[in-house]
């Protein structure tokens, strides 16, 4: 008999545990861009003061990536290039606890589209 909840918890550690190749956590200095990897679909940020989140690297078709906020210092403010989306970027995440999930539609680095938000 297989124990399925054995199998469950390796594959949750997996996809969403520590060490996970698809959960990515990211302290930047002051200023720095934040750089989601091509394979992550969880980015937790913990910033300093105004942090751009560069997508670039992520850009494949039909990817999709959550960023989350995860507080810092300086009053920390995650943000988006609207070049990079197909119309306009989710705004300022700018408190603890606050997601966006945004999608890639064409593959380019500019193919981006938000396709939710949430708060703390």
């Amino acid at each position: 008999m297989v124990e399925l909840s054995t199998t469950n918890a390796r594959v949750r550690a997996h996809f969403e545990g520590e060490g996970s190749p698809y959960v990515a956590t990211d302290e930047p200095n002051n200023g720095a861009d934040t750089v989601v990897d091509g394979e992550v679909r969880t980015h937790v940020v913990t910033g300093d003061g105004t942090n751009i989140v560069d997508l670039s690297a992520a850009a494949r078709l039909g990817h999709e990536v959550t960023v989350v906020h995860n507080g810092g210092a300086n009053t920390p403010k995650l943000s988006f290039d609207d070049a990079n989306f197909v119309g306009t970027g989710p705004g300022d995440l700018t408190s603890a606890g606050a997601t966006a999930t945004v999608k890639n539609v064409d593959g380019s680095p500019s193919g981006w589209v938000v396709t939710g938000t949430g708060g703390a």
